[in-house]
């Protein structure tokens, strides 16, 4: 049995959620975070999450918006089982409903145009590359063995018209990923670059892309973690629901 720690999470407007994670293998990053406060929700929107892992976004953003309604989807069985879990431990299971299915497979599993939103931290890596890591479950979220990034984007057709996919990437794939994104008819409209600090070239790209919408996009302002003493960044506070520098 895979030993558990038990974490409470919170994101600004959301309050705090309660996570159970494994204490090694793979456990949520930043990165879920930031994407998390990233996603613009519309009240009643009905929402999924693909590789939701132990779910800590849909948890999160269920709590921001009582009245969306969530399909967390993950298919690693550990993980699995934890999300169920967290669902119950935070009441949430009238509103979020689980799901163990690969992603290459979620078009049998779910109708088409069914959601207004997607939301996907997807692996980062292209399967064969980088390093391999000892943990099986750290190894299947960093690399797309299991499913292309062409397999995570084909889910737009589980998007309704004009719904909208938010994704979190590394800054360095950008460009492939603008181009894929344009390619499954999915235009992105909001983009933000974050930087592990001011003068650092940037590590991750946060989008919004909406399915068969009309060209034009809005570049935001960079997001920087943290200030040149390696403290949080007063943004970055109040993303994870601390109180700002006065």
């Amino acid at each position: 049995m895979t030993t558990v720690t038990h974490d409470n999470i919170s994101l600004r407007g959301a309050g705090v959620a309660n996570i159970l994670q494994p204490k090694k293998g793979a456990r949520f990053t930043q990165d879920s975070l930031l994407l998390a406060d990233f996603c613009r929700i519309k009240p009643r929107n009905r929402i999924l999450e693909l590789g939701a892992g132990t779910g800590v976004i849909s948890l999160l953003l269920a709590k921001k918006f009582p009245k969306a309604r969530f399909v967390a989807d993950e298919l690693e069985p550990r993980a699995y089982d934890l999300l169920c879990r967290n669902i119950e431990m935070n009441g949430l299971r009238d509103r979020i409903a689980p799901l163990d299915r690969n992603v290459n497979d979620l078009g049998r599993s779910l109708a088409r145009d069914a959601f207004d939103v997607l939301i996907a931290n997807p692996p980062y890596t292209k399967s064969g590359t980088g390093r391999k890591s000892p943990s099986p479950e750290r190894q299947t979220a960093r690399q797309d063995q299991a499913a292309s990034l062409h397999a995570w984007l084909d889910c737009r057709n589980l998007l309704k018209n004009k719904g909208r996919y938010f994704l979190v990437f590394p800054a360095g794939r950008a460009v492939e990923l603008i181009s894929l994104l344009r390619e499954k008819k999915l235009e992105p409209k909001r983009v933000r670059f974050v930087h592990p600090h001011h003068h650092k070239p940037a590590s991750l790209v946060l989008i919004e892309a909406v399915k068969a919408a009309g060209t034009g996009v809005e570049v935001l302002l960079p997001l920087i973690l943290h200030n040149a003493d390696g403290g949080y960044t007063d943004e970055l506070k109040q993303i994870y629901g601390q109180t700002p520098s006065s």
